[in-house]
């Protein structure tokens, strides 16, 4: 069956990997990709009780260079909440703690992770940490219940989740889905990405049994536990290419899922008006760190393993040049750069999906008025 057109349809997109991943000898299902992100969002809904200009100029890459000129943050030390576990989309931050462009910027950054699904919301919303790394979505979800956060850059810029399939499964459109059986994580944007997918390809969501894999995706799906699993394109899919295994994909972006930037860097709303010189010189050494990981990716994940020597270096390699299109380096605007209007259709897609109960003003959520400048 032919899939109705999309309302901004976009060329179908291809697995786009960067790189040849070699088999892995350790290989770390759970923490890489949306198996890991199901452990930290499982418990969100928990969080109830409890736009910057397009004229930006381009970033001065040097973050001694861009130190020097600016002003000294009125907080020097400060506390980042990691997303989750350790993984491929934080190899900016451990660059930019390595090289000294944190120090370079007068910070001290500490790094911690979370110990609950809810702890970045909360803990940036408090003030506990100044900083936390969170995904689109969930930001979304947590400012639609009274979080007053921002995201004021973004460090993954769009977003490469869809359906990986078992091997000896073909699919190229979602009618082909019908009958089978669907690991999709209990993530709630990815259950309505699924919800959309086969909606606009004109199947009965009775018609495909849906079931939550749990962390682990790749290992279950790879033996044919599952007909398809949720995952992500750099993470998951790259896993399975490591063992050997080219599997056929669906994009939920090319079946009304909007793009959107997959992980970002959030602060609280009072932190920001209080202390732009410190969120300005965090964001421009975080930047200056996930530019200089897409610019030299070998030493970038040497130094990440080295931090975190439970990762297999030839599967995070390959994870991370896979992830690299999508990274928010700079090009047409400076690296960290936020699309409202992105982030607008992805507000309006969660209110008509049920993931919000009413639109969230997005010319408050995100701000590009700390990027670095040149």
């Amino acid at each position: 069956m032919s899939p109705t057109p999309s309302p901004t349809p976009s060329a179908k997109r291809s697995r786009g990997m960067c790189g040849d991943a070699t088999a892995a000898s350790r290989v770390h299902l759970g923490r890489f990709g949306l198996g890991g992100l199901a452990l930290m969002l499982l418990l969100l809904a928990a969080l109830a009780g409890c736009g910057g200009s397009d004229d930006a100029k381009a970033p001065d890459t040097s973050a001694s260079g861009a130190a020097a000129s600016a002003a000294a943050p009125e907080v020097a030390k400060v506390t980042l909440i990691m997303d989750w576990l350790p993984w491929v989309l934080d190899i900016p931050v451990d660059v930019a703690q390595e090289k000294g462009f944190y120090a370079d910027h007068g910070l001290t950054v500490k790094q911690t992770l979370p110990a609950g699904p809810t702890d970045v919301v909360k803990f940036v919303s408090t003030g506990k940490a100044q900083f936390g790394l969170y995904y689109a979505p969930d930001t979304l979800m947590g400012i639609g219940e009274g979080a007053p956060l921002v995201s004021v850059s973004s460090l993954m810029s769009h977003a490469p989740v869809g359906m990986a399939m078992a091997p000896g499964v073909h699919a190229d459109k979602p009618a082909d889905l019908v009958g089978t059986v669907a690991g999709v994580v209990m993530i709630p944007s990815t259950r309505a990405s699924f919800a959309t997918m086969l909606a606009m390809g004109g199947v009965d969501a009775g018609s495909v049994k849906v079931a939550d894999p749990g962390f682990d995706l790749v290992a279950p799906l790879l033996v044919g536990k599952y007909d398809s699993v949720a995952v992500t394109e750099f993470g998951e899919l790259v896993q399975a290419d490591a063992a050997g295994q080219k599997l056929d994909y669906l994009d939920f972006r090319d079946w009304g899922t909007p793009d959107y930037a997959f992980l970002n860097v959030l602060t609280e709303k009072g932190f920001a008006q209080d202390a732009p010189a410190t969120v300005r010189a965090f964001v421009a050494a975080t930047m200056a760190g996930l530019e200089y990981a897409v610019s030299h990716p070998d030493e970038a994940v040497d130094i990440y393993v080295a931090r975190h020597p439970e990762l297999d270096k030839d599967l995070l390699l390959a994870q991370w040049k896979a992830a690299t299109p999508s990274m928010s380096a700079a090009g047409k605007h400076p690296a960290g750069w936020q699309d409202a209007q992105a982030w607008r259709q992805l507000g309006d897609w969660m209110v008509k999906s049920g993931q919000l109960k009413k639109p969230v003003d997005v010319t408050s959520a995100l701000s590009n008025d700390y990027l670095p400048q040149r």
